[in-house]
């Protein structure tokens, strides 16, 4: 390569690098639905990564004038949500009926529940699939806790489908288990599943191995009365440790995110201990504001009642959240794996997992984690002509008083005149995609990546050459240009 072609490439690297730090990428479009004047928009959980504060109060919307429109959380003020939990009405169904059968197999009340025909009956022990009446349970469905027979122990796979009309089913989630096994001198039972605030009047339960059932003996379900519905939850990617101790792991989180759930993933098989999960709080200035918004897990204030009383010690800073079992284990009906499980949607900087005993017990790889959130969703008023626009600030303005310049966010019930915290927001749909950040767009745009090549020791030593003769090169140009100044001023002198 010339020397002019290094210095081509060299120039633009820093013109790109330049760009994007003059220029950084602080708003994104917004594309509306329906008529407004409300709008109703949901936030990527990556705004998180882009805004000056984790709380979100540097966030704008914009009109195509760039003026600031208003704007409010749309949960801030929604009424408390009610849980509630209650047996439900199951029937056994042998393997010969059909999906298309299931709905002439029963007739339905008045009161929308149903009835099983007495021809179509099977035995518990008989069952391959399982009704589970949920028509009569009021809002959104949390979790199924399963009970089974005394004597059933095993993995036992399933899989899970809602309907409201018995006809035509859709998948509620991927392969599910329940889990009552023995190991160590520990017996391990999973027998809840998550429902993810799913709204149907029936599940269909199906055993993925027929022959390896358990007989159910009852349902329990538990539900959600909320004003407002509630977005899908989101998961970030895997997480390692950010440095592991004696007896814990610390986990660094994505900076302001709200955690709801959490996955515990174990590198090896056949692994089993108990842990227990805290969250770590940065210390803040004494003049900081806290953020005002706490999001509301009922999940885990439904589950947190069950938090051992033999919890394992903390350590400072620590705020306890749960202790659990963790596993990883082979068995012949494929791998048991721990549940996912609910946090109280609080916001850390970290995530502990402390074991009881060597942090070696979670194996000879520390597991990664993932966790998962509900997004935010902010309500707009449509003040002025589209497009309208998301914004936030790319740092934090040093000095500045939260909530002081215009747009900030207001109340619910300032934005919108008789608005009841019983009743829900009247608002049509928005959404939002956050762009590429300028410089991997920059980078991205120079040159493809090339594919991976075997190792070279001589290559290591080859780029460094390159780089150092690049910085020599950037160097005579600086000092030729120097040169060439002071020439010109002693002429002109």
């Amino acid at each position: 390569m010339s020397g002019r072609s290094i210095h081509g490439v060299l120039v633009a690297l820093m013109a790109a690098a330049g760009a994007a730090q003059g220029q950084p990428i602080t708003s994104a479009p917004i594309a509306l639905q329906g008529a407004g004047p409300y709008h109703r928009l949901t936030l990527p959980l990556a705004i998180y990564g882009r805004a000056a504060y984790g709380d979100l109060s540097d966030l704008r919307v914009h009109n195509a004038a760039g003026h600031a429109v208003p704007y409010a959380w749309l949960r801030n003020e929604a009424a408390t949500p009610r849980t509630a939990s209650q047996a439900v009405p199951i029937f056994a169904l042998p393997g010969n009926t059909a999906s298309s059968d299931t709905a002439l197999a029963f007739t339905v009340r008045p009161d929308g529940s149903l009835a099983l025909a007495s021809k179509t009956a099977a035995k518990p022990n008989d069952a391959t699939q399982w009704l589970i009446d949920v028509s009569q349970v009021k809002g959104s469905l949390l979790q199924a806790r399963f009970e089974v027979a005394p004597d059933a122990r095993g993995l036992f796979a399933f899989r899970l489908e809602a309907s409201d009309d018995l006809r035509r089913w859709r998948p509620v989630s991927g392969d599910e288990q329940l889990v009552r096994l023995a190991h160590g001198g520990q017996t391990i039972e999973r027998m809840a599943v998550e429902l993810g605030n799913l709204r149907t009047r029936f599940l269909r339960l199906r055993w993925s191995d027929p022959q390896h059932g358990a007989p159910l003996a009852k349902v329990e379900i538990d539900s959600v009365q909320e004003v407002e519905p509630v977005a899908p939850i989101e998961w970030s990617g895997a997480l390692k440790p950010e440095r592991c101790a004696e007896d814990y792991c610390d986990y660094l989180l994505p900076r302001g995110l709200p955690v709801q759930s959490l996955r515990i993933d174990l590198a090896d098989i056949n692994t089993l201990a108990q842990v227990g999960v805290s969250g770590l709080v940065d210390a803040a200035p004494a003049s900081a504001t806290p953020p005002q918004f706490v999001p509301r897990n009922p999940l885990y204030a439904l589950r947190h009642s069950q938090r051992r009383t033999t919890a394992l010690p903390t350590g400072p800073g620590e705020a306890p959240l749960l202790d659990t079992v963790v596993y990883r284990l082979a068995q012949a009906g494929g791998e048991a794996r721990s549940p996912v499980l609910a946090l109280d949607g609080a916001v850390y900087s970290r995530l502990r997992l402390r074991t009881a005993g060597p942090v070696s017990v979670l194996g000879a790889t520390p597991p990664t984690i993932a966790v998962g959130a509900t997004p935010r969703t902010l309500v707009f008023l449509a003040q002025g002509s589209a497009p309208f626009s998301l914004a936030w600030r790319a740092a934090p303005d040093k000095g500045a008083v939260q909530g002081a310049v215009p747009g900030a966010p207001l109340a619910l019930s300032t934005l919108i005149p008789g608005y009841a915290a019983d009743k829900p927001v009247a608002a049509d749909g928005a959404s939002v995609t956050l762009p590429v950040a300028a410089v991997e767009a920059a980078v991205a745009a120079l040159a493809p990546v090339p594919e991976a090549a075997p190792h070279d020791p001589s290559r290591k030593w080859w780029l460094w050459g390159a780089l150092g003769g690049g910085l020599l090169l950037l160097a005579g140009m600086a000092w030729s240009l120097f040169a060439s100044l002071r020439k010109d001023g002693a002429a002109t002198d």
